[in-house]
């Protein structure tokens, strides 16, 4: 019994001994290095086959201090409990509410879709530096007619949807926020670094114009609704409350008037990039080479102890 356990061991240790093991992978040397080297040159092809994206970036600061929704909905506080209104205590700045707008359907849709080329989103090919110009896919948009031609199918048009082309929007635009500041960056990825730097200060624009848009329209509604209540009824005390809330809706409207940086204003202006952010060919040729290299390794010890198991 003792000698079976002493030659089970034996014989599982010598079925695992790093010498064999080691001496498998150097007899099979050449089969490793054609494998590395396939996988190297296939690194290399991808590599060179991806396009250069460029990236712009904007910082930006939120053009007020005193931006949060509860400041603003307290100064209603007072005509609200009059009228048994309870009104929202939640907190959020009109930075955040700017980033929430950004990253919408609506935003993309209503104020960034109607400024770009639809082309420029979805059928680039390439960009020519010496040119400056963008080369789009053959299969997708047709450049003499300026017209779509992609295959269409049962949940696609020839021209691409609204919503196709917002899923590329939240692919290549980017925001951040920093905890600490409060400053936002803002980035959009292209082939063409000059489409990059376009999409970026479109985007900054439109959230200031729109927001600043909406923010009037609701002060004059405000001040339409605050003079009707001004002028039917006898109530001091609410007669006070109105006027003071008059006051805040007029510095409101002055505010937009007047602000071009409404909701954010610019620290770093973006610019047109003159190095790629990515790919990094480099990094795809050595990853590419290693697995390359470990998974000959792999399969060599695979075919090795196949052989082994067979043997015994």
């Amino acid at each position: 019994m003792n000698s079976t356990q002493n030659n089970f061991s034996e014989n599982d240790y010598d079925f695992i001994d790093l010498g064999k093991l080691f001496s498998a992978i150097w007899d099979r040397k050449i089969f490793i290095s054609t494998i590395t080297s396939l996988a190297a040159l296939l690194s290399v092809t991808y590599a060179l086959s991806l396009p250069n994206i460029y990236t712009s970036t904007s910082l930006l600061a939120p053009a007020s201090s005193d931006e949060s929704l509860t400041s603003k909905l307290g100064n209603f506080s007072s005509l609200g409990s009059l009228a048994g209104i309870s009104l929202p205590s939640g907190s959020a700045s009109k930075s955040q509410e700017a980033m929430q707008r950004i990253k919408s359907f609506d935003f993309f849709k209503s104020y960034f879709l109607p400024n770009i080329q639809l082309e420029n989103l979805m059928a680039v090919d390439k960009w020519v530096l010496e040119t400056n110009t963008i080369v789009y896919n053959d299969d997708l948009f047709d450049t003499v007619s300026n017209k779509w031609i992609r295959e269409t199918s049962n949940f696609k048009n020839v021209t691409p949807s609204d919503q196709e082309a917002f899923k590329v929007y939240k692919d290549v635009v980017s925001l951040s926020e920093s905890k600490k500041t409060s400053f936002v960056s803002i980035s959009a990825e292209h082939q063409s670094p000059v489409i990059a730097k376009k999409w970026v200060d479109i985007i900054v624009y439109q959230i200031n114009e729109s927001m600043r848009k909406l923010d009037s329209e609701s002060a004059n509604n405000s001040i339409s609704f605050l003079k009707e209540t001004a002028q039917s009824t006898n109530v001091q005390s609410i007669r006070d409350t109105v006027s003071q809330l008059l006051e805040n809706q007029m510095q409101t409207l002055m505010l937009t008037s007047s602000n071009d940086a409404y909701i954010y204003k610019t620290i770093d202006s973006s610019i047109v990039p003159e190095e790629k952010s990515k790919p990094s060919r480099a990094l795809i040729c050595i990853f590419g080479t290693l697995m390359g290299g470990i998974l000959s390794i792999f399969m060599v010890l695979i075919m090795h102890l196949r052989s082994r198991l067979q043997s015994n």
